[in-house]
């Protein structure tokens, strides 16, 4: 039995599964650095991020944005949180990263504090309230 002191929690996880899993992960490193250049992968390779332009920041993660990483409530870049699979982020790149952007371009971005992309909704959070947004499906 291994412990996360990541997550805080302990796991089995036999030796041969945790090898492949972490050549997976050596894999998707070197995936970012050869073909998504203009992404930053974080050290925990557990979020990556892109500005799409000086006010907005895709995020994409394995969890959920919050206040004591980031500034969800008043901040001068508005961040677009896409939730996924670390071994998918290249997938949701290709995929549905496209969508997402198509779906900003018709949003008065100004008007929201924080955009969170779970499944095929794009929930819009409008600044000055807590939980008030608008709801968008993806194509």
């Amino acid at each position: 039995m291994s412990y996360n002191y990541y997550r805080k929690r302990n796991y089995n996880l036999s030796k041969s599964k945790a090898r492949a899993y972490a050549q997976s992960m050596d894999d998707l490193g070197n995936e970012f650095a050869s073909k998504y250049q203009d992404w930053g992968l974080s050290t925990m390779k557990d979020s990556c991020y892109k500005m799409i332009t000086d006010t907005v920041e895709i995020r994409i993660s394995n969890h959920s944005a919050n206040n004591q990483y980031h500034n969800i409530y008043d901040d001068k870049v508005l961040l677009v949180n896409i939730k996924g699979s670390k071994l998918d982020f290249p997938t949701i790149i290709e995929k549905k990263v496209p969508k997402v952007e198509k779906v900003l371009d018709g949003l008065e971005l100004t008007n929201y504090r924080f955009i969170n992309v779970v499944g095929d909704k794009v929930n819009a959070y409008i600044k000055g309230y807590k939980t008030k947004k608008e709801i968008f499906e993806l194509d």
